[in-house]
C-alpha cells in the first residue's frame, strides 16, 4: 500500500491534532473527537499508540528504535537538552516533515547529521531518538 503524507497545522495549541490528522487523513472533527475522548494535558508514547488503534488503524505496541528503512509512516520522537521532554515530527519515505509546513530529506546534509547510527535535526537542535509506525 502507497502511503501519502499532507500535513496540516491547526495552530499552537493543537500539534497533537496536527500530528493525527497528518499521519491518518482524518479531518480535524474526526480527530479532535478522538483527543477529546483520550482528555490529557500531557501526551506520552502510550496515549498516542491507544489513540491511533481506537481509531483503527495498526502502531507498533510502543515506540521503538528509528528505523529511516521503515515501509510506514511514523511519528519520529526527537529530544534536546531538556530532560523529560520530547518533541514530535513526522516521517515517511525518507523525508521528515515538522508540523509547520516544513520538510526535508533524511539524507540531506545541511539538515541532518548522522553519527555513531543516530541522526541529528541541525536546525532544531534535537536527537531522534525512536519512533511509532502508523499504518492501515
Amino acid at each position: 500500500m502507497k502511503y501519502e503524507i499532507e500535513v496540516v497545522n491547526y495552530g499552537p495549541d493543537l500539534h497533537n491534532h496536527s500530528a493525527i490528522s497528518s499521519l491518518t487523513g482524518l479531518c480535524f472533527e474526526e480527530t479532535d473527537q478522538a483527543v477529546k475522548k483520550v482528555n490529557r494535558t500531557c501526551w506520552g508514547g502510550q496515549t498516542y499508540v491507544k489513540l491511533f488503534q481506537n481509531l483503527g488503524f495498526n502502531t507498533n505496541p510502543r515506540f521503538i528504535k528509528f528505523d529511516p528503512a521503515t515501509p510506514y509512516p511514523c511519528i519520529m520522537r526527537c529530544s534536546n537538552h531538556v530532560k523529560g521532554y520530547w518533541y514530535l515530527f513526522i516521517y515517511h519515505d525518507g523525508v521528515v516533515y515538522d508540523l509547520y509546513g516544513n520538510s526535508f530529506r533524511l539524507d540531506d546534509k545541511i539538515h541532518v547529521y548522522k553519527r555513531n547510527g543516530s541522526y541529528f535535526l541541525k536546525h532544531y537542535g534535537m536527537k531522534v531518538t525512536s519512533m511509532l509506525q502508523v499504518w492501515i
